[in-house]
């Protein structure tokens, strides 16, 4: 347990999920004006940001033992890169609850590092949407650096899409989410290897799996993931060309589906494959009665996604900047130019 001043930390409890949740809504009312929390079926607290159950978190409370603030810290990426968020109740902001939620995810950050290879820069990162002033000053006054842009796209369908003819040898099926991803994650990997930020680190330089901390297995609701029925992969014979995957339950919005992510292997690039992939999860998503889509990109993508996507009709209507923090000097691994 944390404590400065009149405020408290403590860890999270299952029994904090409704008042988290309306911590985390409070705030997004000033700012963005939308919901970003709810429970879930299960009772976790489901963010419209995807956030392991098994996340550090923290809560922080009143004098009158109100939850005030809440705060996770993500452990991915072989334990070199970390990521931040959660919220303040709007009218305990400048009141150092903030600050005190930001020296628990950097200190744990820190922890963290010791499984990291040696010799490895570790970060913490922290996704802030451009609107949110007194958040972003209070992580650059941290020292946290805006490294990267994320443009959200949104499409109003008017009328049904319609689907292109393929190349011969090409064809669409629907993705089997239980048994198809040994064929569809080599083809995933290929895909993203030359985005931003990808890992490049040998297995060998990874920490034995009892060196590092144990896995903890939580109960989840995946009814907010990859929907079935909304997700498709290419297909040239028996090689994964591509996929999109999609998701028609969303946290913030009813009535809006939403593009989780689209693949493509760089061979099959400039070939119509992403073009055919879109439009077969917006026709989909016309067909169930859904008019409203939106997805994420990195507005400055090596592959030029944001071209793409307006090409297909999609229109910004908000940024959200990447904030990252050195938590451990050390070599660079991860790819972040070209």
């Amino acid at each position: 347990m944390t404590q400065r001043k009149e405020f408290t930390l403590r860890s999270y409890n299952p029994s904090d999920a409704g008042a988290v949740v309306q911590v985390v809504n409070a705030a997004s009312a000033q700012t963005i004006g939308v919901q970003q929390a709810t429970v879930d079926r299960v009772g976790n607290v489901r963010l419209a940001r995807y956030v392991p159950v098994t996340s550090e978190k923290v809560v922080a409370l009143n004098p009158q033992n109100e939850i005030v603030g809440y705060a996770y810290l993500v452990n991915a990426e072989r334990h070199i890169v970390y990521g931040v968020g959660g919220a303040v109740r709007p009218d305990y902001w400048g009141k150092g609850v903030g600050t005190m939620l930001l020296d628990w995810a950097e200190q744990n950050a820190l922890r963290l590092s010791n499984y990291a290879p040696a010799g490895v820069k570790t970060v913490l990162q922290a996704n802030l949407y451009e609107i949110e002033h007194e958040a972003i000053a209070l992580f650059t006054q941290r020292g946290y650096t805006k490294v990267r842009e994320w443009l959200h796209l949104v499409i109003e369908l008017e009328t049904s899409p319609v689907l292109p003819s393929l190349r011969d040898g090409l064809y669409l099926r629907e993705m089997d989410l239980d048994n198809d991803w040994d064929i569809v994650g080599p083809a995933m990997d290929e895909a993203f290897a030359d985005h931003w930020g990808l890992i490049q680190l040998p297995e060998a330089e990874t920490l034995e799996l009892e060196e590092a901390e144990p896995i903890v297995n939580m109960a989840e609701d995946e009814s907010y993931s990859n929907a079935p029925g909304f997700c498709f992969i290419m297909m040239d014979k028996d090689t994964v060309v591509g996929g999109v995957f999609c998701n028609n339950k969303l946290v913030e919005s009813h009535n809006t589906g939403r593009v989780g992510s689209l693949f493509v292997r760089p061979y099959y690039r400039r070939q119509g494959v992403g073009r055919a992939l879109m439009l077969t999860a917006f026709y989909n998503f016309w067909k169930h009665g859904i008019r409203r889509i939106i997805l994420d990109t990195d507005a400055e993508s090596f592959s030029k996604t944001p071209i793409f996507y307006a090409s297909l009709g999609m229109n910004p209507y908000r940024h959200e900047f990447l904030f990252e923090k050195v938590i451990r000097s050390g070599r660079e691994v991860r790819r972040l130019t070209l």
